[in-house]
């Protein structure tokens, strides 16, 4: 029998598809849990203008959702975290942390919407994706900043304060690199010069050696 969808319907179709199915797969599932109807001119009817509507809601939809992602392309996030010399987090920043802060500033998005794949841990400059639609994308900058006496989490067009934060962060960031680089070339340098003990101890080797020569030639005359 054919029936027409009235949901999607995994493996199956989509919502306003025609599609065949066997008699008492239809009868006995699709239909009692409304989930199809029987193929008939009106049900066609019904399903034209429930798709026309849907098609209108959907694009809506995007719409809005393309006036949203201008708006968070444009906004600066900047959170802190109490976090060790090396720059690490004593803990992280999660995509329901960015979604509560984007709440707060009256921006509703969905936090499975926020693409992060793992928790932020460490300070640093990060560039956030965002779906707020499943054709529109939007990227949102975050600043992770070491905590200093009071927990900072703000929402804020981007501006002239902002490349100041970015730019102390990256600098923040590099001296962290620098330090972090420099107990290892200092091992290197000790490594690599020999001690004075060593450069004392070559050349009494070096004579050593001539004395012994020269004792055994003595011998041999």
């Amino acid at each position: 029998m054919q029936v027409i969808l009235t949901d999607d319907v995994f493996e199956l179709g989509k919502r306003g598809d025609v599609v065949k199915v066997a008699d008492g797969y239809g009868r006995n599932y699709l239909i009692p849990r409304r989930l199809a109807v029987p193929v008939t001119p009106g049900n066609l009817k019904m399903i034209e203008q429930q798709k026309l509507a849907l098609a209108k809601k959907e694009a809506k939809f995007k719409e809005e959702a393309l006036l949203l992602a201008g708006e968070l392309n444009q906004l600066h996030l900047i959170v802190s975290r109490k976090a060790g010399e090396s720059g690490a987090l004593f803990g992280s920043v999660t995509s329901k942390d960015l979604a509560d802060l984007l709440e707060s500033n009256g921006i509703h998005i969905d936090r499975r919407k926020i693409l992060l794949d793992q928790p932020i841990k460490s300070i640093g400059n990060y560039q956030i994706e965002i779906r707020p639609h499943s054709e529109v994308e939007a990227s949102v900058l975050l600043s992770v900043v070491a905590e200093l006496e009071e927990p900072i989490a703000r929402a804020k067009k981007r501006d002239a304060e902002s490349d100041r934060i970015i730019a102390d962060l990256d600098a923040k960031l590099k001296e962290i690199a620098r330090l972090a680089g420099s107990p290892k070339s200092e091992e290197a340098g000790l490594a690599a010069a020999p001690s004075e003990a060593d450069a004392e101890a070559k050349p009494k080797r070096k004579g050593a050696r001539k004395e012994k020569e020269a004792g055994k030639e003595k011998d041999e005359t």
